[in-house]
């Protein structure tokens, strides 16, 4: 999905002033010139490129904005630490897809690229609350029948911590569906929160994924001909996808491939176009 003119207003206000509070004057200048230039010039994009441009600018001129690195092992060890509790509701269920489901778009929650507060007492909240999430259940089922015969799945992630609730969600559709091989893919460089290889390893991702690999690219999002290779490679081979968050939602809508997607609302522009309160959790397919 390109770029709409809503959401380069949006990132105009977000990124114009993203800069250190010590920064040099003149670099300040440099920084706001480029990413309008970025930002004036973005059409034919997708908005994870054009973040991804505007986090390269920046890293350039003031470094990186902040080591999420703690921030990441501190939402990994707090998930992991729900996990067996998520994991024994998810058994109990009437409907255990349904319930993995409903947390893998909890999860979603965990996000620092969109919301400005990010804290566990919210996060504990989406997760409880999580059973209520409602899912249309012609979609469900029709994710259902997609799981039960397909071979080969390719999850692409999104956050660090949201993660576990991926891995929970992947071990039950391999419970469904023995012979399914899932490839999960990550970010191939930091970007923001979102998770890396080194958050899959952290968390055990291995566990329940056949392959875990990164993107090549450091976007908070993928876009089809943008990425590595070896991710491209996966892609073809794949029944199904699997997109979580609504960065790979902007990158991936309308590619056209045999895609669901999991995220909460969390933006205005998503707000609106799903008709939908914030924290509201959408599952949506490619058409």
């Amino acid at each position: 999905m390109l770029i709409s003119e809503e959401c380069k207003k949006c990132m105009m206000r977000q990124k114009i002033n993203a800069y250190p509070k010590d920064a040099d004057q003149k670099d300040i200048t440099i920084y706001q010139r480029e990413v309008r230039e970025i930002i004036d010039h973005c059409d034919g994009l997708s908005t994870p490129q054009i973040a991804e441009k505007i986090y390269a600018l920046r890293s350039d001129l003031f470094g990186e904005a902040l080591d999420y690195a703690t921030i990441k092992s501190r939402f990994n060890h707090l998930m992991l630490s729900m996990l067996p509790y998520m994991r024994q509701q998810v058994t109990e269920a009437e409907d255990p897809l349904k319930m993995a489901v409903q947390y893998a778009m909890a999860g979603n929650y965990i996000d620092f690229g969109v919301l400005s507060n990010v804290n566990e007492t919210e996060l504990r909240k989406q997760l409880d609350e999580a059973v209520h999430t409602t899912i249309e259940p012609e979609m469900l089922e029709s994710f259902r029948t997609e799981m039960l015969r397909a071979r080969h799945l390719v999850y692409f992630t999104d956050n660090c911590g949201e993660i576990v609730a991926d891995k929970l969600l992947i071990s039950v559709l391999r419970e469904m569906n023995p012979n399914l091989t899932v490839t999960v893919i990550v970010r191939g460089l930091p970007a923001i929160n979102d998770a890396t290889l080194e958050d899959a390893a952290q968390i055990g991702m291995g566990e329940a994924a056949s392959r875990v690999i990164g993107n090549g690219a450091g976007m908070p999002g993928n876009v089809i001909g943008a990425i590595s290779e070896e991710a491209m490679d996966e892609i073809s081979r794949a029944d199904v996808l699997i997109a979580k968050g609504q960065g790979n939602y902007e990158g991936l809508s309308g590619c056209g491939l045999n895609i669901f997607y999991f995220f909460l609302c969390k933006c205005e522009l998503f707000m609106r176009r799903f008709k939908v309160p914030q924290f509201t959790g959408i599952m949506t397919r490619e058409r």
